[in-house]
């Protein structure tokens, strides 16, 4: 009790308090409130006054009366003016965290902000962290009783408090106290009767696994990993089963061989218990532990017994149906499912095949889809035979799906993806317009088929590598020594076929599902490297025939790889870049390239929307060290990105009115790029590279790059020059071209005769004696435009293709029919009489 003086001693400083505020004296209010305080910490008036100086600071917006208001009313404006609030970084008193806590925590109503404001109060102020640190302390079972009962991000703010070492004592024994006890109250709560959103539960087993695995490892014995196993099975919803199966796969992983035994013990156990529950608990459990751990889940498969008497204890199953008994379906999902996860061991599949396989056949001639499913893509798995068959059943359940067949479904596209290796499939299935229109709608709207549809399309596109001569002659070199032949390329993977393919699946719009796949709902499974790996490498396959590209950018493939790349390369850049990051971003600059070769860049880019990005996408393609060993470590391979890019950007240069390519591929590490890639002894990548010289020789921070005088430029000028003497026609005609824009400027026209001991000049001259008329052409451009040039800069240029000599000009232009071409010769030549 306070005293009678504290009383009065309080009363009085809250006079005074007030009369600070209405004087707008904050700070000596907050100083006078401080000391009443002190005095009496739960005066009901002293925490009045705390919260009337908040909202006269906050101009009459105090966070915690708009609570208040919000949690009465549920007045929408209320709610958004606390999340505003709580969201800015002002820190609010120990009284009115305190108060707004209190208020939270004790509404029972179902307001759907409650939860949010609860996780932001306690996310982003600190006085609330410390306050439930305290109270969790004294009371934990209540606190999270409490803050799991209002929300996922309130109960996930509890764990994010939890895991916060600074709120804890130094001593390390206490710092993980409340880490177990969140461990251990989540557990509870997993086996509770009747208990809502275990889920929530189970993300705080696999969040305090993955995060202080230290803490709690002691903690794990036989019940706990039975609890957590338990909900694995297919019965429960997928919410939890897929947290289940992150925290199985954390604990095992923590836990080692220790684990590794009590996972056992638990299957062992619930087969040996033989009634239909605890045998679906025992194949969802070892189900989904085989991806986990293969070899440990492959031993407890191949168990003496454990396969041969698995179909016994089926058929016992079926034999109970016949005799008017309810046949369990469920247990045989749960055991198919089983058998499709061991196809991963090959000594599995073989004790498989050997004594399930006319159970397995006998189902999938059912009328049961997700058995049928299920049986006929595990047939697929563990045998060649009758492959039309299974294609047939799993394309009929494809096909056929309504919204009460969507596992069904899945499970028949997961089948197609793993026999459409095969060429003759891949043939049966884009032969059937049916079928893959049900996949590419499965595509855009179900987002636990995209892995099995993206992979079946990258099945349908892939096109056969090219091997080189030495390839060939490696591949025969090992058949030799293996005592066996080539193996014979099937004629189904030739070109012609894969084209045919592709066609079909553009004309079933796939690359507009492939951009609905990847925005929206879908966009953050589909944004899985796994994913996006196959989708760009669809893209890329789908536009190699150029007749794909216009209908490919129709549907928006340009701007998704573009937003593609963006997004990869921002992660490349950042500490949680992958190398499968990397080359997502490779992969989608590369189809870019391919797009970009052959569309107009004015109908994909404008003023509004420049093709900068596409440029800066392309641009790292040049360098040598970015294609190196992407497509297996073959030069020719190696440099076709490179190439491909090179075409792509020439088109991107030619925009008239667009000079943004031109201004990005100018600047000095993209142009030093290009002009190493001149000298390349490929000469596809040469000729591609004096082409796009020409093209941006238009522009004149190019012209200054070869005639400005300096030591650089006088050493391009000598590579420009060498070029037109070059075997390859397309390569003299390129450089050519670049020659005659660039002799169009008076200080060009020095350069070039500058070029030491006069090889400018005498690549010109030599240009109109070649035997290509087109290269003949431009020669005579530019010695039109030199001989042309004005005052003593003419004069010069004159006089030194005279010394060069125009007996082979002379020649050249003797029965010439183009009356343009002969009338510009016969000018350069009245010039030089």
């Amino acid at each position: 009790m306070i005293s009678t003086s504290g009383q009065a001693r309080i009363a009085d400083l809250l006079t005074k308090a007030d009369q600070a505020i209405v004087a707008g004296e904050n700070a000596k209010a907050a100083g006078i409130l401080r000391e009443a305080s002190q005095i009496d910490p739960q005066d009901g008036d002293v925490k009045k006054r705390w919260l009337a100086l908040a909202g006269h600071e906050a101009g009459g917006q105090s966070p915690v009366q708009a609570l208040r208001r919000y949690l009465e009313t549920g007045n929408v404006d209320e709610g958004d003016r606390v999340r505003l609030a709580l969201n800015q970084q002002r820190q609010l008193s120990a009284i009115e965290v305190d108060e707004a806590h209190d208020l939270l925590v004790g509404y029972e109503g179902t307001l759907p902000r409650v939860d949010e404001l609860t996780a932001l109060l306690i996310q982003r102020q600190s006085s609330a962290r410390r306050l439930i640190a305290s109270r969790f302390t004294s009371n934990p079972t209540e606190i999270f009783e409490r803050l799991y009962s209002i929300g996922d991000e309130s109960f996930k703010a509890l764990i994010s408090v939890v895991l916060d070492a600074s709120l804890w004592p130094a001593d390390s024994g206490r710092m993980t106290a409340p880490q177990q006890d969140v461990f251990r109250l989540s557990l509870a709560t997993l086996i509770s009767a009747n208990v809502k959103n275990p889920e929530r539960a189970m993300s705080a087993v696999t969040h305090l696994l993955a995060v202080q695995p230290e803490s709690i490892k002691g903690l794990i014995d036989q019940d706990v990993v039975d609890i957590v196993l338990s909900d694995l099975d297919i019965r429960l919803e997928a919410t939890l089963r897929r947290q289940a199966m992150l925290a199985a796969s954390r604990m095992l992983e923590v836990t080692d061989e220790r684990g590794e035994m009590c996972f056992v013990e638990y299957v062992k156990v619930k087969v040996a218990n033989g009634n239909n529950d605890d045998l679906i608990l025992a194949f969802s459990a070892a189900s989904a532990v085989f991806p986990i751990l293969p070899q440990v889940a492959a031993k407890l498969f191949l168990t003496e017994g454990f396969v041969r008497d698995l179909i016994p204890n089926l058929e016992k199953n079926s034999e109970a149906a016949a005799h008017g008994k309810r046949k369990s379906r469920t247990l045989e999902q749960a055991a198919l499912e089983l058998l499709s996860a061991a196809c991963v061991d090959k000594a599995c599949r073989d004790a498989i095949n050997k004594n399930c396989i006319h159970w397995l056949r006998g189902l999938s001639d059912e009328n049961e889809g997700v058995h049928k499913a299920l049986s006929s893509l595990i047939i697929a798995k563990i045998s060649g035979d009758s492959v039309d068959d299974v294609t047939g059943k799993l394309t009929q359940l494809v096909v056929a799906s309504g919204d009460k067949g969507r596992s069904e479904a899945e499970q028949a596209i997961e089948g197609l993806a793993y026999i459409s290796l095969q060429p003759k499939v891949k043939e049966d299935i884009a032969g059937n317009s049916a079928l893959l229109r049900s996949l590419v709608e499965a595509l855009r709207e179900r987002r636990a088929a995209l892995f099995g549809c993206l992979t079946v399309f990258a099945h349908l596109t892939t096109y056969r590598p090219v091997l080189s001569e030495e390839q060939k002659k490696l591949a025969q070199l090992k058949a030799y020594a293996n005592t066996s032949k080539v193996p014979e390329r099937d004629p189904l993977d030739g070109e012609k076929y894969v084209t045919a393919r592709c066609r079909k699946l553009l004309d079933c719009d796939v690359v507009a599902a492939l951009v609905t796949a990847c925005s929206g709902k879908q966009q953050t499974t589909a944004l899985s490297p796994a994913n996006m790996t196959l989708v760009v490498s669809i893209l890329l396959v789908l536009a190699k025939e150029q007749k794909h590209r216009a209908k490919m950018a129709q549907q928006g493939a340009v701007k998704l790889l573009m937003q593609i790349r963006d997004r990869n390369v921002a992660l490349t850049t950042t500490k949680t870049g992958t190398p499968e990051a990397s080359l997502i971003t490779h992969t989608a600059a590369h189809a870019l390239a391919r797009l970009l070769i052959s569309l107009n860049p004015a109908h994909l880019f404008s003023a509004s929307a420049p093709s900068s990005s596409a440029v800066s996408a392309l641009i790292p393609l040049l360098s040598p060290s970015t294609t190196a060993g992407v497509d297996g470590g073959n030069e020719q391979r190696d440099l076709l990105p490179t190439f491909e890019a090179l075409l792509a950007l020439t088109n991107l240069a030619s925009a008239a009115e667009d000079t943004t390519a031109r201004d990005l591929l100018l600047r000095d590490a993209a142009f030093a790029a290009i002009e190493d890639l001149l000298f390349s002894s490929n000469t596809l990548v040469q000729r591609a590279s004096a082409e796009l010289v020409c093209n941006l020789m238009v522009s004149p921070p190019c012209v200054a790059k070869f005639a400005d005088g300096s030591g650089d430029a006088k050493r391009r000028l000598i590579i420009l020059t060498a070029l037109t003497d070059v075997q390859d026609l397309a390569t003299r005609r390129a450089a050519g071209g670049a020659l005659a824009a660039l002799t169009e400027w008076d200080g060009a026209v020095t350069a070039v005769m500058d070029v030491k001991e006069g090889k400018g000049v005498k690549a010109l001259v030599r240009m109109c004696g070649d035997e290509s008329e087109e290269v003949v052409h431009r020669g005579l451009v530019c010695l039109a435009n030199i001989v042309g040039a004005p005052g003593e800069i003419g004069t010069r240029a004159v006089r030194m293709v005279r010394e060069v000599g125009v007996e082979a000009v002379e020649e050249r232009l003797v029965g010439m029919k183009d009356e343009g071409m002969r009338g510009l010769g016969e000018e350069v030549m009245r010039k030089l009489a």
